[in-house]
């Protein structure tokens, strides 16, 4: 890295539209009402919202107990992904997406039997 010019290496979502065709019930969840004040819906701002919608009791007690493990499963990924691009590893950064997306495979499958 230059003393001008920094490298980044970063995770982002080509498409919402991909997001919420994958994970709607989560989607619907999360984002269905009041969502218009995240301007970037994608796949780890799904994760951190799953998280915090658990945590700061958002959703409907019920479903925040269904969803506790895994949403705290995922915040931990999306933390750990964040570290690992920091530290420029992409091979890490490869694996940590499709934990994440498991992960978030299993949070839908909890949100669908509500």
């Amino acid at each position: 890295m230059g003393a001008i010019l920094q490298i980044r290496v970063s995770a982002e979502t080509f498409s919402e539209k991909e997001v919420r065709n994958k994970w709607p019930e989560l989607w619907k969840l999360i984002w269905d009402e009041g969502g218009d004040a995240v301007p970037r819906k994608g796949v780890l701002e799904l994760a951190q919202a799953v998280f915090n919608a658990v945590r700061a009791g958002l959703v409907d007690s019920r479903q925040a107990d269904a969803l506790r493990e895994n949403a705290e499963k995922v915040e931990k990924m999306r933390l750990q992904m964040q570290e690992v691009l920091a530290n420029r590893q992409p091979a890490e950064a490869d694996k940590l997406s499709y934990e994440i997306e498991d992960c978030l495979d299993d949070l839908e499958d909890i949100a669908a039997k509500f």
